[in-house]
């Protein structure tokens, strides 16, 4: 740096050089900087900041520039552009592993891959339930909702009887904290919390505060609990990380959490011009790369580094004009040992994950000059990166990049690894000028995953979705579920086709079949080779009137009549038949958005229970003495129960019915401040426990009527 100063003496004036010469080494340096004209500070021309489709490497490999390069060029590009792309977090949610299951004789939670646990906001080992309290006590509301109070777990125990009384109640000591999911592994319970930064706008997996042009630091916890004796239960591992969750997962004794961090710069102002441009392009390049990178503290305060520079990843084509300031961060958790974990890092984007017993694959689109919330635009690519996993050990593979979006809904549901091959189902295009849906299947190849086969193609070009007139597709895809060689995708506008993608040749998938029925379903769950369940909203006909008196044609506003379930007999892949749906008016359910809401039990014999929470709002008129009308809303949850009967037929005579409502009612209570999304069920032999809110409530199977609780 001394160097670069001293060659610029030949700008000076003799009276600049004069007078600075007067000065000592030391000072001469500083004053050169000072007497630099505006010009000569010019922050270094970069490329615009975005995210990169390429596949991964270290610095120390074939990169033109290095990660403290394009981190730091990424944190000034974002400093001047200001233009936070706004993440939908990862959905939460997925077959529960119906063998153990019934095995067990209680359900367990819904997941989407056999041999990967995920989190939810309760687990179940078949004695204890453990219920996460994110803030709501709904009996002491006022102070239960301060986000300073302690996010807890509460712990019922069921006795032989069936029973359910409070065992114990576990504080994680972490103000300001949400818990984000729940794991049971043997006798240690994880919680994975989020950590709340004051008044900030969370953006771009970092929080914003409300007087700041950057970033705050996200901060988010793992906390690992021995609850062999909930009562005395003991932490044995607590854990807090910079960043934000995008999603985790359970192999095993080994926790994976994805989580995304943006590097802090203090003291950056808002710059309009060239000096404060400059000023801050060098505070940010002066900073130390040691405090760029994410770090973690024990219970103890001590304090890590969670990465170092050499163990992440960016871009492979990634030159020293190009930048980005995120990092993805893929840590492994070992839950006997917290203290042991690993990391590898992704200077890139991430908006889910998608991951087997041995893989886990990150995803993400790059919406090119698009508006925050444009998530119809058609100009898209998207790009995955696979990863290894065995026990701690992550490596890097490969990376693919393919066009169109993933959406947002349960996104990761768009996801498949069969026979070591990747499938995935894109979206493209828009409601004005059509939608083009892709099932994409990718084959590793050294360090890429190519495209080896796609659908629709040359020899099979029916499109995925019905088209209209003009030969374009209308329908946005609502739901997608794979099923070994099976594919089923659910496309809306104004009925629900169900389409059947047999993938069993893998360089030549076709449509099979499709069937049409009103409504749509937002989500499919296989419940065996030759039937399929689908949940979602029935949809009325008809015209609907707005408030000017001017009438809509149906298909541009449908009119949503109440939650459906359906069951599929696709025991011939050519025509679906639907065996019977059933209508919640004015309904909806949590498991339309959230998969971890849906419960099922297979049981001895021939039959599968499911149980499904529901919400609907109910009003009531009141005429008052003066005339008025005075209109009152009344929330109302349940329990929905359903029973399959005649799985192992093979065809329609398989049943749907249903079995009645566990009703959520609290008697001390005039109002029901709870919603239903995160509402969970529990079926254990023939007892019922319907969680909602905080409050558990328990049935028979045989009669749901009969509510005890709430506990």
């Amino acid at each position: 740096m001394f160097n670069k100063k001293f060659k610029l003496l030949s700008v000076f004036t003799r009276s600049e050089f004069a007078l600075c010469s007067l000065l000592s080494l030391v000072t001469l340096t500083s004053m050169l900087t000072g007497c630099m004209s505006d010009n000569s500070k010019e922050v270094p021309e970069l490329n615009e900041l975005q995210m990169s489709l390429t596949p991964l490497a270290r610095e120390t490999t074939n990169t033109e520039t290095t990660f403290e390069q394009h981190i730091k060029n990424g944190l000034y590009l974002r400093s001047v552009q200001n233009n936070y792309v706004v993440d939908g977090a990862m959905e939460s949610a997925a077959v529960a592993d119906q063998a153990s299951d019934g095995d067990a004789g209680f359900s367990q939670t819904n997941v989407q891959q056999q041999g990967v646990a995920e989190g939810d906001r309760i687990k179940y080992d078949g004695e204890h339930m453990f219920i996460a309290n994110n803030q709501y006590d709904f009996h002491v509301l006022e102070s239960s909702m301060s986000r300073e109070a302690q996010s807890s777990v509460r712990v019922m125990q069921r006795n032989d009887n069936g029973d359910v009384s409070e065992a114990a109640s576990i504080s994680l000591n972490l103000p300001s904290a949400n818990i984000n999911s729940l794991y049971l592994n043997n006798n240690t319970l994880v919680a994975v919390s989020d950590i709340y930064q004051g008044q900030a706008i969370y953006m771009n997996g970092t929080y914003i505060a409300a007087d700041s042009i950057m970033p705050t630091k996200a901060q988010f916890n793992v906390s690992l609990i021995n609850v062999s004796e909930p009562k005395n239960s003991t932490t044995i591992g607590s854990l807090t990380f910079d960043g934000s969750v995008v999603d985790s997962r359970r192999v095993g004794d080994i926790l994976y959490v994805v989580s995304r961090y943006s590097p802090v710069v203090n003291d950056l102002i808002y710059a309009e011009s060239k000096a404060d441009k400059w000023a801050n392009y060098r505070r940010i390049m002066d900073t130390d790369i040691s405090e760029l990178l994410p770090k973690y503290r024990d219970q103890y305060g001590i304090e890590r580094a969670l990465v170092t520079a050499e163990n992440c990843y960016l871009p492979e084509s990634a030159t020293d004009k190009d930048g980005f300031d995120d990092m993805v961060t893929l840590t492994a958790i070992n839950i006997n040992n917290p203290q042991q974990l690993s990391s590898a890092c992704v200077n890139s984007q991430v908006q889910g994950i998608y991951a087997t017993s041995s893989s886990v694959y990150l995803y993400s689109t790059n919406y090119v000059n698009q508006f925050f919330f444009d998530s119809q635009a058609s100009e898209q690519a998207s790009v995955i990166h696979k990863f290894t996993l065995d026990g701690s050990a992550i490596d890097y593979v490969a990376s693919g990049t393919i066009s169109g979006r993933f959406d947002w809904h349960m996104s990761n549901l768009r996801f498949s690894e069969h026979n070591g091959d990747l499938r995935v189902i894109t979206t493209e295009g828009n409601r004005s000028s059509g939608y083009q849906h892709k099932l994409n299947i990718l084959r590793q190849n050294n360090k890429a995953l190519i495209l080896v086969a796609q659908l629709p193609n040359a020899s099979n070009p029916k499109p995925i979705g019905k088209v209209n007139n003009d030969g374009i597709v209308l329908e946005d895809i609502k739901s997608v579920r794979f099923f070994g060689d099976l594919a089923y995708v659910v496309t809306f506008l104004t009925t629900d086709p169900l389409y059947v993608l047999d993938l069993s040749d893998t360089m030549n998938p076709v449509i099979r079949g499709e069937l049409e029925v009103p409504g749509y379903s937002s989500y499919l769950h296989p419940i065996s080779p030759t039937l399929l369940l689908g949940i979602g909203q029935n949809v009325g006909s008809g015209i609907l009137e707005i408030n000017n008196g001017q009438a809509l044609p149906a298909e541009d506003f449908p009119l949503v009549d109440g939650a459906k379930v359906s069951l599929f007999d696709v025991s011939d892949l050519s025509a679906p038949k639907e065996i019977r749906s059933l209508v919640f008016a004015d309904a909806y359910t949590p498991v339309e958005y959230n998969y971890h809401a849906f419960t099922s039990l297979a049981t001895e014999g021939d039959s599968y229970r499911i149980a499904i929470p529901f919400e609907r709002w109910l009003t009531t008129s009141n005429v008052q003495e003066g005339g008025g009308i005075v209109y009152e809303w009344n929330q109302e949850n349940f329990l929905g129960l359903f029973d399959i009967s005649n799985i192992t037929q093979g065809d329609s005579s398989a049943e749907l019915n249903y079995i009645g409502n566990l009703d959520a009612l609290d008697t001390e209570q005039t109002f029901n401040h709870a919603s239903s999304w995160d509402d969970r069920a529990i079926l254990h032999d023939d007892d019922i426990y319907y969680i909602h809110g905080m409050q558990v409530w328990k049935s028979l199977w045989h009669s749901p009527g009969q509510v005890m609780g709430p506990f």
